[in-house]
């Protein structure tokens, strides 16, 4: 578990540096027009249930890479003060890989069964370390009611953790237990629409289908192949049942 979460910070990091300049353009030409990015778990849920699918998780990773030439006493002065700001996780330091460090929190918010975890991690980066912090948040199902807390407690909290440069992944997860009408690639575009999203990658097999799109209502995004996309939606027959994931800018939950 420790190094699945390791290679997943790692991941992130390495994603932002490739795409960072590219984000950067995307930003600018946005202006300084805020968006929340949080609101799409929203948006991907009403758009499930609507079309009688069962939303069975939905998740938020957020990122931000904090600090370059980190100390190795700096990174333990920075996670002390991270376990004393937030007292309410369980706090515990992670075993080093191939040279990393980190501290990881958790908590879950009962009655709604969502679990939260905050992690701080370094990298070698020439003699010193690379920080950066992850913030997750795992839910189950989704209820409108239930949801607009758990957004504005995790608004709070993030403003705690992060200087205002995350990037923030948005995912909804759900299920269809009525055989579809339609193929999975028709059923994935007709999502898509919803978003007034337009293709720009796609991979298809007989029982899987991923969507990488682009729509211009949101402006936070990615580029890939020199083309800019901030949705993917990807469908999977798994026996009597259809999987539905949408994410944004990509998906980032395994489906």
């Amino acid at each position: 578990m420790k190094r699945i979460l390791y290679l997943i910070c790692f991941f992130f990091l390495a994603f932002q540096l490739f795409t960072a300049f590219n984000q950067n353009q995307v930003s600018a030409e946005h202006g300084t027009h805020q968006f929340d990015e949080l609101n799409q778990i929203g948006l991907f849920a009403h758009a499930l249930e609507k079309n009688q699918a069962h939303v069975s998780s939905w998740s938020v990773y957020a990122r931000e890479i904090q600090a370059s030439e980190v100390t190795h006493k700096y990174f333990d002065s920075k996670a002390a003060r991270l376990e004393k700001k937030f007292k309410d996780y369980t706090w515990k330091q992670l075993s080093p890989n191939e040279g990393a460090i980190g501290w990881e929190g958790t908590k879950k918010i009962q009655p709604e069964n969502v679990r939260m975890s905050i992690s701080y991690m370094a990298y070698p980066h020439g003699k010193h370390f690379q920080a950066v912090i992850l913030y997750r948040v795992n839910g189950e199902c989704f209820k409108q009611i239930q949801w607009s807390q758990i957004v504005k407690y995790m608004r709070t909290e993030m403003k705690q953790i992060f200087n205002g440069q995350e990037h923030i992944y948005t995912c909804v997860k759900a299920y269809h237990s009525a055989k579809m009408k339609l193929a999975l690639i028709d059923e994935g575009m007709r999502y898509l629409k919803l978003f007034s999203a337009t293709p720009v990658e796609r991979l298809q097999e007989k029982t899987f289908v991923s969507i990488s799109a682009y729509t211009k209502t949101w402006n936070n995004a990615i580029y890939t192949a020199n083309k800019k996309m901030n949705i993917q939606a990807a469908l999977r027959n798994d026996g009597d049942r259809t999987i539905i994931v949408l994410g944004s800018p990509i998906i980032t939950v395994e489906y």
